[in-house]
């Protein structure tokens, strides 16, 4: 069983491109959701909660959207985070692709890895999606979801740290074997997602 990877700037619309393929047919996996269910670990949040104690709420608990504000102003702290956290989402990552190659399915298979190309990753997977879009359009979607998660605006400064804590977008492109551009509407993403969706099935074909 192939298993695709995909990847792409932040904010350019990863989760749309593997809402769109799961809603064709495709198995969908995404390291959030393994960093999410790695943070809930009582070892692992209680190793957050020591590095990051500004991450607790008055009534004691841990707030999460609050974490995300400290390592997004912080690049210290982001890499801090990462230490603790990347080694256990990288062993849940590496355990369900080896379960998975080893299936009979036929049908296609994404893991969306936001840091797929950062973290060595993409030797693990038999291909890699890059997901783009305009850069003003990236930065535009960057401030809407920080200001719906945190309440709070990004300062230009703010954005331009955000986004070099990445890859380029288009080093990210340069690198992977199908670009999808998500600059457009819904509807021309939903045919793009269409176009590769039929490619990889037909690839995933023995």
């Amino acid at each position: 069983m192939a298993i695709w990877a995909v990847t792409g700037g932040i904010s350019c619309g990863k989760s749309a491109v593997m809402d769109a393929l799961k809603a064709l047919g495709a198995s969908c996996y995404s390291a959030d959701e393994d960093a999410r269910a790695v943070l809930s670990q009582p070892d692992v949040e209680l190793e957050v909660r020591a590095a990051f104690p500004e991450a607790i709420n008055q009534q004691g608990h841990f707030d999460r959207a609050k974490l995300g504000g400290l390592i997004f102003a912080d690049s210290d702290r982001r890499a801090r985070l990462g230490r603790i956290m990347h080694p256990h989402i990288r062993e849940r990552i590496k355990a369900r692709i080896d379960h998975n190659h080893a299936s009979s399915d036929g049908n296609p298979e994404l893991y969306e890895v936001p840091l797929l190309f950062e973290g060595g990753l993409d030797t693990w997977f038999d291909g890699t999606i890059c997901v783009t879009c305009k850069p003003a359009i990236q930065i535009q979607r960057l401030i809407d979801r920080h200001f719906s998660r945190y309440q709070t605006m990004l300062t230009d400064d703010e954005v331009n740290q955000i986004l070099s804590s990445q890859l380029p977008v288009s080093e990210k492109a340069d690198r992977s074997d199908i670009v999808i551009d998500n600059s457009g509407t819904e509807s021309e993403l939903r045919q793009v997602v269409t176009q590769v969706f039929a490619t990889l099935t037909a690839t995933s074909k023995p």
